[in-house]
């Protein structure tokens, strides 16, 4: 009887123990994720006229720059990416690379429709722009435009 009572204890102690773990190293760590892909959508619709024509500021690359750091270092905060991202439907780690390289793109190009002193109109920026967007909107799912 009384090692019954001890066994349920302990493996009452262990499932806690289990559920912790799997909720602090795993979900919260993806919750987290999932609120840089949300912020990623507010700031892009925020702020849509002035990234798709190029027209942008210091603190508008700054905040595209640092999106796109977030999404790499939320999703290195996961462990086993690959297997927990196919269990919770995050997009994949390929796919999120990929969105960190047109999020760098688009910082690059932000200011890029300024007339240059060499004569080139830069015109091609927003065009790149948009590009980056529709891809990145594609590989991880987010909604980046009203397109």
């Amino acid at each position: 009887m009384q090692d019954s009572l001890v066994l349920t204890i302990f493996a009452g102690v262990a499932v806690f123990v289990v559920s912790q773990f799997f909720m602090k190293f795993v979900l919260d760590p993806a919750v987290a994720l999932k609120e840089v892909l949300g912020e990623m959508s507010h700031f892009f619709l925020l702020h849509q006229a002035k990234i798709t024509n190029a027209h942008g500021s210091d603190e508008l690359q700054q905040g595209v720059k640092r999106l796109s750091a977030q999404l790499l270092a939320k999703k290195e905060a996961i462990p086993c990416y690959t297997v927990f991202s196919w269990l919770l439907g995050l997009p994949k780690e390929t796919a999120l690379i990929e969105a960190a390289k047109e999020l760098n793109q688009i910082s690059y190009h932000l200011m890029q429709n300024m007339p240059d002193p060499r004569g080139n109109s830069g015109l091609g920026s927003p065009i790149v722009i948009n590009r980056s967007m529709r891809r990145i909107q594609e590989q991880t799912g987010t909604r980046v435009s009203y397109e």
